[in-house]
């Protein structure tokens, strides 16, 4: 279980990305930066929760959202891939930590 100090995360706004979907990968391009980016199953799956959520969340209520009846092993192990995910989100400007 995540602490409750645990970084909290936020896509950029929609308005600002524009997805798309093709055989289990996604396209999608950022406003902000004019950049276009593919990303494979799990990234495009935690994005558009991201997106979907309108508040923060942390990487466990991400992994939970994508897999809800994981197990407790399942959703650590879930929870690491997504927090790998979100670390490569921050470094492309398509998603942010909460501002406290």
């Amino acid at each position: 279980m995540q602490s409750p100090t645990a970084p909290r995360w936020r896509g950029v706004p929609s308005q600002a990305i524009a997805i798309r979907q093709w055989d289990g990968e996604f396209v999608v391009r950022s406003e902000r930066t004019g950049n276009s980016h593919l990303l494979g199953s799990l990234a495009g799956r935690v994005l558009g929760v991201l997106l979907d959520a309108g508040d923060p969340l942390n990487a466990a209520e991400i992994a939970a959202r994508l897999e809800p009846s994981a197990s407790s092993i399942e959703a650590s192990e879930a929870q690491d891939d997504v927090e790998d995910v979100l670390e490569e989100f921050r470094r492309l400007g398509l998603a942010e930590l909460e501002s406290k």
